[in-house]
């Protein structure tokens, strides 16, 4: 089934992803939007528009075989963290077909539009994308090396370019980077700050790949990588429940050895650790904005003693539960014991 891009957007109003704003920034939205297109199926993205930059972060179900064809012009420069499923782009200019995969990504400068997107039936991809104004990224670019002096000349002169022939593999850094803008808890101007920040380091960590790219260091295999992403979400859901590393070991259909090496590569930290965070993350959103005492928080968490409870809680986070109210809690800032 073939598709105009353009059709989907103006039918399911769904932004652009390859569109950018020069004005002040809206706020980055925490919360899924969903839509549904009878042809192209269903969609649920968030979106955060800035000056000079645009990310999205999409998902994409189909029922059919689709190609979406994308006539429209554009002056930006893309880029595709691609987290799940099979993406298969041409883009006029290019010679090679872009393959996206899971943990793979690349960036794109094609503006006279005219690009061809291929995807499967039954399909379900997830992607982190980002669009920047292109003066902006040539003036963020630098030019000290021959890559560099080599994009900017193509972008002088309207050329099509890629960043690097095919694609190249996601770092556990970018995963990191991604993984904390997509579960951000900041909300106004703290939030849109900390989002524009990350998104400039993953850009600089893309770039530095390109200059000199060679194979990720312990690297997962994609379809291992979308089973611990899986397993990711489920923790999310189930953080307090009782959990053990064989029951984790079934949920996402790995052995155990590829769950402890598998989620520590791709996330920077532990199964536990991660669950760890997850439950004091928790038990100080529930002591700060609801007003819980110490022991109702700590019985939530299976504490037997709230004693205990406060002892983990300090030695996590750095403060004792009773304090906390005092303080502005920022879950990515809080000390983890090792």
């Amino acid at each position: 089934m073939i598709i105009n891009s353009t059709d989907v957007f103006e039918f399911s109003h769904i932004p652009d992803p390859k569109s950018v704003s020069t004005g002040k920034p809206a706020d980055a939205c925490p919360q899924f939007t969903s839509r549904y297109h009878p042809k192209a199926g269903s969609i649920r993205f968030r979106n955060a528009l800035f000056p000079h930059m645009h990310l999205m972060n999409l998902c994409w179900q189909t029922e059919e075989a689709i190609e979406l064809h994308d006539s429209s012009p554009s002056d930006t420069v893309n880029i595709n963290f691609h987290l799940s499923g099979k993406l298969d782009t041409q883009f006029v200019g290019i010679k090679r077909e872009l393959n996206m995969r899971p943990r793979k990504h690349n960036l794109v400068y094609a503006p006279d539009g005219g690009n061809i997107n291929k995807v499967a039936s039954k399909s379900s991809l997830e992607m982190f994308h980002i669009s920047l104004e292109k003066n902006f990224f040539s003036g963020a670019l630098g030019c000290d090396d021959p890559w560099s002096e080599k994009i900017h000349e193509n972008l002088y002169h309207n050329r099509p370019f890629s960043g690097t022939e095919g694609t190249l593999d996601m770092t556990p850094h970018m995963l990191r980077l991604i993984d904390e803008m997509r579960v951000c808890t900041y909300s106004g101007p703290m939030r849109n700050l900390m989002i524009q920040s990350k998104t400039l380091e993953l850009l600089a960590l893309q770039i530095e790949q390109f200059k000199s790219p060679g194979p990720a260091s312990d690297s997962v295999k994609p379809d291992e990588a979308e089973k611990l992403y899986a397993l990711k979400k489920h923790l999310e859901v189930h953080f307090l429940s009782d959990l053990s590393l064989s029951e984790l070991s079934r949920v996402c259909l790995l052995n155990e050895f590829k769950v402890k090496k598998g989620f520590k590569t791709l996330f920077g930290e532990t199964v536990f650790g991660y669950v760890r965070k997850l439950r004091m993350e928790y038990a100080a959103k529930l002591l700060k904005d609801c007003n819980m005492s110490v022991e109702a928080v700590a019985n939530i968490l299976g504490y037997e003693h709230s004693q205990h409870f406060s002892v983990a809680f300090k030695k996590f986070t750095g403060v004792s539960p009773s304090q906390i109210g005092s303080y502005a809690f920022k879950p990515n800032l809080i000390r983890q014991a090792s």
